[in-house]
Order: structure tokens, then sequence, then C-alpha cells
């Protein structure tokens, strides 16, 4: 009887602590309202990338390799002129990229492009070729600087 009588106060106990501090915790949750009013918007690029060249080379191990990519930008607003960055990556065999994980991506930058015209001869080299039997994907961003 001593034993229940224990087991219920302090059940009694645990209930009310548990009430009081549920009482105390005044924040409440909130939504991250992505792409919304409290959110900042990141507008798309202006430009494209066209004429893409990969350039190949043999290696020192006799294999072919991709080590360079020539292209044209193009800056698709009608009335203002502005300059990119396009960055690249190269993934090869499984968990083997140009440039390294965790290293920058391989990015070059344009010079001010006017309104709807072109900027052809733009390279990005890698400082680590890839073995073009090798490799998987490619990925290029564009980012309006100005």
């Amino acid at each position: 009887m001593k034993m229940l009588v224990l087991a219920a106060i302090g059940v009694i106990v645990l209930s009310i602590s548990t009430v009081w501090l549920a009482s105390r915790l005044s924040t409440s949750p909130a939504f991250n309202l992505i792409g919304a009013s409290n959110n900042n918007v990141v507008n798309a690029a202006r430009g494209n990338l066209t004429e893409i060249v990969w350039t190949d080379e043999i290696s020192d191990l006799g294999v072919v390799e991709m080590d360079l990519i020539t292209f044209t930008v193009g800056n698709e607003d009608n009335s203002a002129a502005h300059s990119f960055q396009i960055c690249a990556i190269i993934e090869g065999p499984i968990a083997v990229f140009s440039p390294n994980v965790g290293a920058p991506p391989e990015c070059v930058t344009t010079s001010s492009i006017s309104a709807s015209a072109k900027l052809t001869g733009q390279t990005i080299t890698f400082t680590n070729p890839v073995n073009v039997t090798s490799i998987i994907d490619f990925s290029f961003s564009i980012e309006e600087i100005t």
C-alpha cells in the first residue's frame, strides 16, 4: 500500500512538472516560407551558354582526358549589359571530381556583354583532367554578376 501511495505521488509530481514546463515554453513553431515574401528571391541569370567545345588531350599515361571547355556566353537581356560568372564541374568515376571535392569550382568571369550580344572564346581549364571514358556528368552554373 505504501508503494502504491508513493507511486501515485510520483505520477502527480511528474504530471504537474510536465504541465508547468510546457506552459513556460513560449517558442511557437514557424514555417520557413521558401520563395515567399519573407525569403530572398534569386532571379534567374539572363545569360546562356552556346557553342560548347570540349578539348581532349592524351595524358602521359596514354589515356584521353578532358581538360578544357570553350564556349560562347550570350546576354539575353535586350536593354542592359551584364557580366556573368560561369562555373563547371566534371564528375568522373565514383567520388572523383574535377576540381576535387571541397575545392572551389573551376570558373570564369566574363567582361561586360552588351544587351542581346554574345561573347565568344570563353574557356575553363580543369586542374585535374578526367579520363573521358570515366566521365559520368558535367555541371554548369551561370550567375549574373552585374
